[in-house]
């Protein structure tokens, strides 16, 4: 559900369309790449540079269409995979330093920026409905000479951004002391989506957050408490203390492993970077247990009671693997038996949709390392604005993956583009073809079927299932006809 104007001015919501749809037909985040024409890359840098285009309003817009479609669609239940991605510059951030000027960066590498975001889901289906919070930053570093040597820890790495001032006192002090929701820091972002999330999306839908270790995070884990109609599954990461039934701690980790196991199971992992696809025997172990609050820095609650999820790869299945399967989630949804335990697994499965569509955003895809704007807001809106680009295409993959005739391909496509997808399912379906679209028309998964097709996918069931590049190559020949159709009406 689009509002009638994202940005106040009728001039920045034409331009913000036409810039979508350039990166999108072009399959690029670069401006010089997606804008052919002189004065499209005019118009194009004009608006990235615009100080009444904000992340912010953008955002509101993606928002505002992911609860029109959990409306349309009569969602009841999401699944919400938020995850961090970081943007390496080098090449800018060696510009910039050179030049004397204001550098951004992120506090791993350095180099560049940072995004935080999150993907609606319909949890029956899997199929992505939108973006429920997204946030852009950078960081200026702080110069180690402002931190208060006498105020170091001899027992702590002596990094600046690992301290902060109290504003009461006027000390530095050891950041981490401090709890999460308080901190300025990346950590919070994980906190604050699901607060955002729950005020926008409608009350009556039931919210599962799902996050992989870097979301393992004691305010996460006791977040049920504070909000409404919402749970957690978040894949552990810490050795948390667990309080057993006979008054004793225990490591996490260990605990749930000496569970008895309650089903053994042939799991698909699915292919990834460096890493071929595979099918594992896993092992299923799960049971309920009470979370010791940690030591510092130190939250209301003592302690909070969740289920766990143990899988493990067998020692059979596992022989000659780098990385073998072994997942211990953690959830504040009931697990009493098989069937629960194997739902909270699928909705975990899940999360890896925001994987696929970071990769798509990277080198391979759109390409948002190769930016090459140097303004710390410029980046931000091309980034905001490639990131609705490339959302499409990796839903369309979503769509085909899960065979689910139920979404609509308005989820998607235009009334003009679904004409362009019709006709070339046309092209695709003769009768001398042997492998035919089997999806209503109509679905998501039927036009999806057709994008694959003008990627380049033949049909035939001895072909690998086609792949996000795949998606995208077929995505930007549909806008190429598309921009063609609109440039010849306007004549």
């Amino acid at each position: 559900m689009k509002s009638k104007s994202i940005f106040n001015d009728l001039r920045l919501d034409r331009e913000y369309d036409e810039l979508v749809t350039r990166m999108t037909t072009n399959g690029t985040a670069v401006i010089n790449r997606a804008c052919p024409k002189a004065s499209d890359k005019k118009s194009a840098y004009r608006f990235i540079n615009n100080e009444n285009v904000t992340v912010s309003r953008i955002v509101s817009d993606l928002v505002n269409q992911t609860v029109g479609n959990i409306r349309k669609l009569d969602v009841k239940e999401v699944l919400i995979a938020q995850d961090t991605m970081e943007i390496v510059r080098e090449n800018i951030v060696n510009r910039l330093k050179k030049g004397g000027r204001e550098v951004l960066e992120c506090a791993r590498t350095n180099k560049g920026m940072r995004s935080h975001s999150a993907i609606v889901m319909d949890s029956s289906s899997g199929i992505p409905l939108g973006f429920g919070y997204l946030e852009i930053w950078g960081r200026t570093p702080q110069p180690i000479s402002e931190v208060k040597q006498e105020d170091f820890r001899g027992d702590r790495k002596r990094k600046p951004s690992y301290y902060i001032t109290d504003p009461e006192t006027g000390k530095t002090r050891y950041k981490y002391n401090v709890p999460i929701e308080q901190r300025d820091s990346e950590s919070a972002r994980w906190v604050n989506a699901p607060k955002n999330l729950r005020a926008s999306i409608p009350d009556d839908v039931h919210i599962i957050m799902v996050q992989d270790r870097e979301g393992d995070m004691y305010p996460l884990l006791t977040m049920k408490s504070q909000l409404d109609n919402f749970d957690v599954v978040v894949r552990a990461a810490k050795k948390r203390k667990v309080l057993l039934e006979d008054g004793t701690k225990s490591d996490i980790f260990a605990h749930s492993g000496s569970v008895p196991v309650a089903a053994t199971r042939e799991l698909h992992i699915s292919k990834g970077p460096r890493k071929k696809a595979r099918k594992a025997i896993v092992e299923i172990r799960y049971g309920d247990i009470t979370v010791l609050r940690p030591h510092s820095p130190r939250y209301e609650d003592e302690s909070v009671n969740l289920s766990f999820i143990r899988v493990t790869e067998t020692a059979g299945s596992a022989e000659g693997q780098t990385d073998p399967v072994d997942w211990l989630l953690l959830t504040t949804i009931d697990v009493d038996n098989l069937e629960d335990a194997e739902k909270v697994v699928a909705f975990y499965r899940c999360r890896w949709f925001i994987e696929d569509y970071h990769r798509l955003l990277k080198k391979k895809g759109f390409g948002i390392e190769d930016i090459q704007v140097e303004s710390p807001h410029a980046f931000e809106i091309n980034l905001a604005v490639c990131i609705k680009s490339a959302y499409e295409t990796a839903l369309l993959k979503k769509g085909f993956d899960s065979k689910d005739d139920s979404a609509p391909d308005t989820l998607v496509f235009t009334p003009l583009e679904l004409r362009i997808v019709d006709e070339l399912n046309k092209e695709f379906n003769t009768e001398k073809k042997i492998y035919k679209n089997p999806f209503p028309k109509g679905s998501l998964a039927w036009a999806s079927w057709v994008v694959a097709c003008e990627g380049g996918w033949s049909a035939m069931p001895s072909q690998p299932k086609p792949g996000l590049i795949t998606f995208k190559r077929g995505i930007d020949r549909i806008e190429t006809i598309y921009q063609y159709l609109m440039d010849e009406h306007h004549k």
